[in-house]
């Protein structure tokens, strides 16, 4: 599985049940993270920027993002994050 970031449709957001997704909410933050088990999270508010090796990505309102089992990241928000989030779950 591959590192996925995209905007997605409210077509998208009603297919993929994101409205079932549990909530996650934190404030100023920056940690290093490798993931236990592949996670998919939307963001509602605010926003998040990781880092995957080099490259870094700003990741905002009405954005998707899938990170993979095993990937080490810096996991970065400047001021505050809400966001609904699926474990072990993929995006096609």
């Amino acid at each position: 599985m591959a590192f996925v970031v995209k905007k997605i449709s409210s077509q998208e957001y009603e297919q993929l049940g994101i409205d079932t997704w549990e909530p996650w909410e934190n404030t100023t933050h920056k940690a290093p993270w490798e993931l236990e088990e592949t996670e998919t999270f939307y963001v509602l508010e605010g926003e998040v920027n990781i880092t995957v090796d080099d490259e870094t990505y700003n990741v905002t309102k009405d954005m998707v993002v899938s990170l993979p089992k095993g990937l080490v990241c810096m996991w970065d928000i400047p001021t505050f994050l809400k966001k609904v989030y699926k474990l072990n779950f993929e995006l096609d």
